[in-house]
């Protein structure tokens, strides 16, 4: 397993998530805690917006093919986690603080997409959101600055990256070289 693992790392784009992300998947992919580790990647991602997830969980999938289904459902519900963190986060902070830091996200395109859905739609929109590949930090940024809900955010955060993540990690188990080249 580790001389195939090896290989199937190398073929890949290694700039598409940091070598210290890579050595850990690599050096955890043997063990029965794997799947563990990548969920709390998808936490800590979620929760600190500093990369997208799913470039962590195509090469995760690719190293263990057959652990789709746990990666999929833990990294979704792990990200729900992470979702509802961040929000408690910046409820704690404060609205001042937040605007204060953030100015520029409150005048992006995707601010003013996220504030019209979750105004219209509420927390339907984001989970569709978090089911999409639309930015779901601005619409984080709109619910905490708007008050909704921690556990509706937890939920439909949740479910929306379950569902995307589930499919993302079937479709990269099933078909892995067309995703060895995204990764």
């Amino acid at each position: 397993m580790r001389n195939r693992s090896t290989g199937l790392i190398d073929r890949m784009n290694t700039h598409a998530i940091p070598d210290w992300l890579r050595r850990l998947l690599m050096r955890s992919v043997a063990h029965r805690y794997y799947s563990l580790v990548v969920t709390a990647i998808a936490f800590s991602s979620t929760m600190t917006f500093t990369f997208p997830f799913v470039a962590v969980l195509i090469p995760a999938v690719l190293l263990s093919p057959r652990r789709w289904r746990t990666l999929g459902l833990l990294c979704g519900i792990a990200s729900g986690f992470g979702a509802a963190a961040l929000v408690e986060i910046f409820h704690y902070l404060g609205s001042e603080f937040v605007v204060s830091h953030y100015p520029e996200m409150m005048h992006s395109q995707a601010w003013q997409t996220a504030s019209e859905w979750l105004q219209r739609w509420g927390l339907l929109a984001m989970l569709i959101i978090a089911g999409s590949p639309i930015p779901q930090t601005p619409a984080l940024l709109f619910c905490a600055l708007a008050d909704v809900s921690t556990l509706g955010i937890l939920i439909a955060v949740g479910i929306g990256k379950t569902v995307k993540y589930l499919f993302l990690a079937w479709a990269t188990a099933r078909y892995p070289a067309r995703f060895i080249r995204y990764s």
